[in-house]
């Protein structure tokens, strides 16, 4: 499967990869050259590049201590500032990936290198609209994420970074742009009668009042912004860019949440319960509000972009503001929604 590809592959990836491949595994890769081997590029790259890397059939062995495909995963430079480790933004990533590695949560981990990873190779497919209306995968996906958010990781506990990094993508905006007439050119109708910046202290706001227990997650300890980055996507039509997302209803909501409580149930027992935060109706409600979350975070994302991904591809930043209207409304109109339902009101 290839996703979304963002910017160059290195000229050189095929020697990089091969030789990435000879330090890490060993064995028959020490005996075969760039002629030998396959690198695709399988996505990413705003953040993270991640390559298929294969040796041919021909010169492939059957020594099964020694893998013939690999991931190889190589770091981009962060969007958001990495509060925990300013002297090393990628530590809390290695750390991560040899614990979920471990725990098989995660990609079988080969190597760990200052710029990257070289990992087990899986045949893959996305989880969208199709898997998203499998029930069984919808229950496999909400129980490795209840396994992932009661992992012990030995990470600082007191930084949460996402308010922080919405503030800096916010002030970049607003430093590189003159916004309001931007809004006004585009006709972005949202951003112009809501107010990003008084949005901001709602949403800060509204997510404290949550009081989301806390729970390791891919942004280091704030689970329930796992629950908004899988549900702000969710039901999205990704060939059709300039869809409507329709938000998921309650009844599409509670089974991945009701399977998210069975298996913590079974990490935690019947203290996870006791906890009226973890309750069914408690739990939908985050599944809302840090949908917000998620839809901000590509508001002020696309607001901030100043430079096309794609080389192949002119920057427009008109283009750029319909996106971020886009998102914006979508953000809106799950707000009136979450309001609407007067679950800001109900403990």
């Amino acid at each position: 499967m290839v996703g979304n590809i963002v910017g160059p592959t290195p000229p050189d990836i095929k020697e990089k990869c091969l030789h990435l491949c000879r330090d890490y595994l060993g064995g028959v890769w020490l005996n075969i050259t760039v002629a030998d081997i396959i690198v695709k590029r399988i996505t990413g790259g705003l953040v993270n590049q991640l390559y298929y890397c294969g040796i041919n059939e021909d010169k492939q062995t059957s020594d099964e201590k020694v893998p013939q495909e690999v991931s190889i995963r190589l770091y981009q430079n962060k969007l958001l500032i990495n509060f925990n480790n300013k002297g090393y933004e990628r530590l809390t990533d290695v750390i991560i990936a040899q614990l979920l590695s471990e725990k098989q949560l995660g990609p079988k981990i080969y190597g760990l290198f200052e710029s990257g990873q070289i990992m087990k190779y899986y045949k893959h497919k996305r989880f969208r609209n199709e898997e998203q209306n499998n029930p069984k995968l919808v229950a496999e996906l909400a129980s490795k994420l209840a396994r992932i958010h009661a992992t012990d990781v030995p990470i600082r506990r007191t930084v949460c970074p996402v308010f922080n990094n919405y503030d800096m993508l916010y002030s970049d905006a607003m430093r590189l742009f003159d916004i309001n007439l931007l809004v006004n050119e585009c006709n972005c109708e949202t951003l112009r009668d809501h107010n990003l910046s008084d949005e901001l202290l709602w949403l800060r706001k509204t997510v404290d009042a949550v009081d989301s227990p806390i729970a390791f997650t891919h942004l280091d300890f704030r689970g329930g912004y796992d629950f908004g980055s899988a549900f702000a996507d969710w039901g999205r039509l990704w060939d059709i860019e300039d869809t409507r997302i329709q938000f998921p209803t309650d009844n599409e909501i509670k089974p991945f949440v009701e399977s998210y409580m069975k298996e913590s149930v079974k990490i935690f027992g019947k203290e996870f319960t006791r906890d009226e935060r973890n309750s069914l109706k408690n739990l939908i409600k985050e599944v809302k509000v840090f949908s917000l979350c998620g839809l901000m975070f590509y508001t002020l994302f696309t607001l901030k972009m100043n430079q096309s991904f794609n080389p192949d591809i002119p920057f427009d930043k008109k283009a750029v503001m319909q996106r971020t209207e886009y998102f914006y409304k979508n953000y809106y109109n799950l707000k009136e929604r979450i309001i609407k339902e007067n679950l800001l009101n109900k403990p």
